[in-house]
Parts: structure tokens; sequence; C-alpha cells
């Protein structure tokens, strides 16, 4: 969505929300509510389903959808049918035409079927392009093209009064069901490295509950009206913030939920549907317990208006953890990771999907295979060419025949894949039954209720034992799982710096570090914040965030965008493929490891002739850049940096980072996002050197020397084995020979 709209939207919302009975308007594109594309509907029967989802918080008075379509030409219109259904009622029918094979659909939906939750839509179509019985049900002109991408829909709402009690941060506030509004404004006193790090924790929170979406977080040193407010303070700071201190503060560190007060006037009223959360202790320490328990409420309790804080206590967690995520030498069952058991029916039953989530630093080894032990059973009267296909990421792995007629049961099938046919991050296993009826002309009766296939829960995805190795600088891995600064859960061994003390800059941080935690699924607890740039004494992963002029020349000295003016660019030039070169081989572990160990980064693949331009001037309005580069002071460690020309667009560049756009275009060790635009272009490169991370093993190049050189590592061993051969049969010989000689004595 474009700045102009967001603006719009804010503001849209901030009007609706000063008078509580005021009902508003509002148009979202359904791409927005959720994860839809064009898609094509086939066959004579087929249907594409997605949710609505719709927060306690809002009430929906009215919505309409608005979507277009074109179907084909050889359908007959007599009993060619697209069904529109919301929670299983049709609500819109559209006979599909030949003589007019484009149009658009308005469907009213009324209110009492959007419930809080998640409400299941759907389009279903019968097509058809003969009135005889003897129809192909598979013809390739049976068709439907749904335009999604431009469906939208008309929302009016009113909002739903916040309740003054602390579990509303857990199940109403902060609910990942908002589609319609997720701004909240952070009020810090001061911007000190204590207030800043609770700050952190109170974002990461709220972008935690949130789970997959962005939420809209400002800060700022007051209260902001028409959105929610969370007034982080200790000590004598709460008494100049909050009108009634002895209202907002228990005894001790404690949370309270009260209604956002407002001026109207001379007045001061309180506004029953916006919340001020208050997170209150009488020391820095206090304080921090207060924002740790607000970062790890998760269940709707308690239900009074304020609770005190006596302790939390954090839980173990090691390095590499991560929400969903796999660890290397471990074995899951299918249920562990959220499946149970599964039966396809029919021709063509829905693929069973399963994510696998890998750390980003993982060395995805070509030696070692991840092996799906499968137990599964499958129906009789099956035609022999039924299969089980296996994909990984869309791509074809293996299959299973499904060729017995009379039906049989597997227990222990393997399917052994490489572990180098995954990548680094999310992965999606598939599981796609194609099941064939014995008889199948189109003129008889075609027997259907035997195709059955059930994978059962207790089958096991068992992952090798690899190290932790990677090739930097790779910033898509920073939009995977934060990593390097995530590596630990709780950040414990990265820091932030501020480049000046500015609020842009510390907005620009606490978002990124949102993001960064929702990657994780975990906050921020043992994240370190820094007053100045120091890598000398600082040897942790580090993110800074500020304004070029403001960045310190010792942290733009090994940068992709190196000085302040004149800038010292680099452009790549006569990109072309990289030709693979060996190198010595080294039995023990080194920095400097040959490329093929490595899973392929940018560097692997391209090769390029890189100029250098040093050049007066700065970086101008409307741009943002996020760039990676290795610590000056430590090998293992890791420098980031996200700055802009103006404070403007420092800000606005830490929110395009929750565009999947401006991820899925991150490469290399430099990310220039283009702000003015819609949807935001992206450029990046790769400038600087490499280095590694991580621990390759004791004798990783003995690996890639096999892999590498298949015929002298065999020749090398047939030789050692001749070797061996002789050695013993010489160690034979003399025991023989010492045992038919003549006792002596």
């Amino acid at each position: 969505m474009s700045c102009l709209k967001m603006v719009a939207i804010s503001f849209l919302f901030a009007a609706m929300l000063v008078d509580a009975a005021a009902a508003a308007t509002l148009r979202i594109p359904l791409k927005k509510i959720a994860p839809v594309q064009d898609h094509q509907l086939r066959g004579s029967m087929d249907n594409y389903n997605f949710t609505i989802p719709i927060p306690e918080r809002w009430k929906v008075i009215k919505a309409t959808l608005h979507f277009s379509y074109v179907n084909s030409s050889a359908l007959i219109p007599r009993n060619s049918r697209l069904v529109f259904t919301v929670n299983e009622r049709p609500l819109a029918q559209v006979r599909l035409n030949p003589d007019t094979p484009e149009g658009e659909v308005t469907v009213p939906i009324p209110a009492d079927l959007l419930k809080t939750g998640y409400n299941p839509c759907s389009f279903w179509v019968a097509q058809h392009y003969t009135d005889e019985q003897c129809e192909d049900p598979f013809a390739p002109e049976l068709w439907t093209w749904l335009k999604l991408g431009e469906a939208y829909f008309i929302f009016e709402l009113e909002p739903v009064p916040v309740p003054r009690r602390v579990s509303a941060i857990a199940d109403f506030l902060f609910d990942p069901r908002n589609i319609f509004d997720t701004r909240v404004n952070l009020v810090l006193p001061e911007l000190t490295p204590a207030y800043l790090k609770a700050a952190s924790l109170v974002g990461s929170g709220i972008a935690l509950r949130y789970e997959y979406r962005m939420p809209e977080i400002t800060v700022s040193q007051g209260l902001r009206p028409g959105m929610d407010n969370v007034l982080v303070a200790a000590g004598q700071d709460l008494t100049t913030h909050a009108a009634d201190p002895t209202a907002v503060r228990p005894a001790g560190p404690g949370l309270v939920v009260r209604h956002l007060p407002e001026k109207k006037g001379e007045t001061a009223v309180e506004n029953p549907n916006l919340a001020l959360i208050v997170l209150s202790g009488k020391d820095e320490t206090e304080l921090e317990t207060a924002c740790k328990a607000f970062a790890a409420l998760s269940y709707p309790l308690p239900d009074s208006a304020a609770t005190r804080v006596t302790n939390v206590v954090l839980p173990e967690i090691s390095e590499h953890m991560l929400q969903k995520g796999l660890l290397p030498g471990k074995t899951y069952t299918l249920a562990s990771l959220g499946i149970r058991t599964v039966e396809f029916r029919n021709i063509a039953p829905p693929p069973l999907n399963i994510d696998l989530r890998f750390p980003s630093d993982l060395f995805l080894s070509p030696n070692t295979f991840v092996s799906v032990i499968l137990h599964m059973a499958y129906g009789a009267a099956m035609r022999s060419d039924s299969v089980l296909n296996v994909r990984l990421n869309g791509k074809f792995i293996s299959g299973v025949r499904l060729d017995n007629p009379k039906g049989d049961y597997f227990r222990g099938y393997r399917v052994d894949i490489p572990l180098s046919s995954f990548k680094s991050g999310m992965n999606q296993l598939s599981f796609e039954a194609e099941l064939t009826p014995l008889h199948t002309d189109k003129c008889t009766l075609i027997q259907t209720e035997n195709l059955r296939l059930t994978i059962f829960e207790d089958s096991i995805v068992i992952l090798p034992e690899v190290p932790y190795w990677i090739k930097m600088p790779q910033l898509d891995l920073f939009f995977q799982d934060a990593f390097p600064i995530g590596r630990w859960p709780d950040m414990r061994e990265a820091a932030v710096v501020l480049a000046e003390k500015s609020l842009p800059a510390a907005n620009a941080a606490v978002n990124v570090l949102a993001l960064c935690a929702q990657k994780i699924g975990f906050p921020p607890f043992g994240l370190t914040w820094l007053s100045s740039y120091e890598p000398e004494k600082t040897r942790k992963d580090l993110l800074v965030a500020g304004v070029l002029p403001a960045l310190p020349k010792t942290a733009l000295e090994k940068a992709p965008i190196a000085g302040i003016d004149p800038l010292r660019l680099v452009f790549p030039q006569m990109a072309r493929p990289q030709a693979q070169t060996d190198e010595p081989v080294r039995f023990w572990s080194a920095t400097t490891l040959t490329q093929t160990q490595s899973p392929q980064s940018l560097a692997d693949i391209y090769s390029l002739s890189p100029v250098t331009n040093d050049l007066s001037g700065v970086l101008g309005p409307g741009r943002a850049a996020l760039m990676q580069f290795q610590h000056p002071e430590a090998a293992d460690r890791t420098v980031i940096i996200l700055t802009a020309g103006v404070p403007e667009d420092l800000l606005a560049g830490s929110r395009a980072l929750w565009n999947p756009t401006v991820q899925g275009g991150s490469r290399g060790d430099l990310l220039l996002v283009n702000l003015q635009e819609p949807n935001f272009e992206t450029l990046s490169h790769l400038i600087g050197p490499s280095y590694f991370l991580g621990n390759p093993g004791r004798m990783p190049v003995v690996h890639n020397f096999i892999n590498s050189h298949p015929i002298i590592a065999l020749a090398g061993l047939l030789l050692m084995l001749l070797v061996l051969c002789a050695l013993i049969l010489r160690i034979l010989k003399r025991r023989r020979k010492q045992r038919l000689a003549p006792s002596q004595g």
C-alpha cells in the first residue's frame, strides 16, 4: 500500500475514533486481507478458498466484495456457473456466458456473516462445454480466470470500546486478525539506553502479537490522539507524563490499561475506543521488568485494570532457536510439525504441505541427506499408474508408486533428499497424490470412493548432523530470521547504536528490532543499547541507525557506501558467470575456504568488474539504504547500517523493510530502496569483500576435495586399500614364518 494511501487511512481512523458513535467506510485490497493472487479454476468442478479475518475490536456494519473474472469462450451458459460463498452460504451466482466472457461482480455480504475470527470464503465453479453426458471433466477449454489481484473489499465499520483489563493486551488490542488499523504510539520521556531498550521490548511484544502483520509503531515524547498509546516511564518521569500518576502506578513494576485521555475543547475526556497502556516502575530495573512482562504476556489474564509484576522468569534458550525452526541432528514427527493424520481422497486431492524452517547459517552439505520416513496406506482397485509425488519448494524430488490393485500398507517407506536441495529459511515439502480409478472411460460411471491414501502422523523427518557455517555478506538472510544479530533468540550477542539522539533514529531502530523479533518469534530480552559507536570496545553484532551525515566516519570506512561528501561508491560492471577455481586443500578449519563448501551466494554465481568512484553529494531524498559488512574489530561479527539522507526517509525506510517486495529484493551487502515509488523499487549489489561465519568442522576440505575431484579421490582410496592389503599380507607372512620356525631351547 502506498504511503499516500496509508496517510489517508490514518486520517480516516483518527476522525472516526474521535467520535465513538461514528462509522467509517474503508476500501481495502483483497491481497492485503489474505495471501491471494490471480487464480485459474479448471475442469468441470473446482474451487478456490481464502479467509476474511475480523478482529473483536471492530464491528462490521456492512461489507461488499468487488472482483472481476474471465471465462473460456467454449463454455455453455446453461449449466456453467461461478458461485461465491461466505461461511458456506452462497451469496452470488454468475452465469458464465461465452458471448460476454469478461465480467465484474459486486457481492454484498451481510454483517451477521462476518463474525469475529477467520471467516472462510470460497469461489466454486461448474463448467461444461457440451450438453451430452459423455464429457471429458479435464478438457483444457474448461477454465475461468479470477482476477483476485485487483479485487477489493469495502467495509463500513464501527469501533468497539476497549475493555479496561490487562488481558486485553493479549486478546483484544494487538490482534493478528486486525486488518483495519495497527497504529500504536510509544511514549518515552528520554532517549536513554534504558528507555530505548524498554521501547524495543514493547515494540517487539506488539509485533509478536500481530504475528505476520506490520504494526505501525511510532516513538514520541508525548501522547498522540487517534491511536493507542503505550507510556513507558519510571520514577518522576511518570509524574510528568501522567495527569494522575496514582491512578496508573501500582506498587512496584506494573501494567495498567486505561482509556486514552483526549482534549475536546478545553476539557479532557477519555476516548473509550482507544487504549492507554502504562508500564511503570520506581527505577530502570523495575521498568525493564514491567516491559519484559508486557513482551511475554500471551494469555488473556489477568482481567483487572492493573497488575503488579513481582517476577519474570525467562525460559532457557539456545543458539539458533527459531519459531517453528528445526535443528540439525534431530528427529521430528509430522504431529510435532503440526500435521495430523491426513487422508487424500478422490482424483485430484489437495496436496499436503509441510513447512521446514532451517537456520540461515546451517551448512547445506551435498554429502548428507534429510530422511523422510513415511507410514501410509492406500486403497484397493486403483490403477497402477497412481502415484504419490514428493516436491520440495515446488520442484519434483521423488515419487512413490501405488501400483498394487489390492491396496497396501507401508511402514517405514524411506525417501532421502539431499540437504543441498533445501534452502536456508523456510522450505515447503509437498506430497501430491495422483489417484486414478481403474475405469476412466468418459461414458462410464467413474468410481472414485475407493481412491484413498492416508499418511499417518507418526511419520518422521530425520535431519542430519551438520555444522553452522555461512558465507557473508547476505542481506537476504537478515529478512529470514534476523541473521546474524538474531543467532541467539534474545539477541544477547547484539547491540544497537543510534548515530544521533533523535526520535526518527530511535523510531527506525525500534521498527527494525520489532521486525527482527517477529522473524525470530522471541522478544530481544538480552539486547544491548549503546550510547556511541565504538567497535573496538563492543565485539558484538551491531545495528546502527541514523542519517548519513550523522554516521561516524569509522562506521563508514568498510561500508559499501563509504564516506559522506564525497561518497565512495562502487559500481558493478560487466556481469558474467563466475568460473569455479581449484584452491589448495587444507585439512583443518580455516577462514578462507573453497567456495563450493558454502551455499551459493551472489559472489559464487556472478563475477563483476567493479568501478570505484569518489563523488560529491549525499544520499538524496526519497532514498534509504541498508548495508552489511564485517565487524572491523571482530572477524566473527557483523555490522548492519540503516541510513538515509534526511530523518523522514530514515523512518520511512525502516517501515519499508516490512514490505515483502523490499525483503524479496534484498541481496549482497547493499540494498537501496526508492521510497517515492508505491511498491518500493529496490536495487541490491554485492560490493564489499566476503567473509565466513561459523565453524565448518575439523576437516571440511576433505569433503570438498572428494566432491570436486571424485576420480582422484577414488584413486587415492584404492591406493590406500592396496597399501593396507600389502601391510596385512606382510604381517601374515611374518606371523606364519614365526609359527613354522623350529622352537629353540
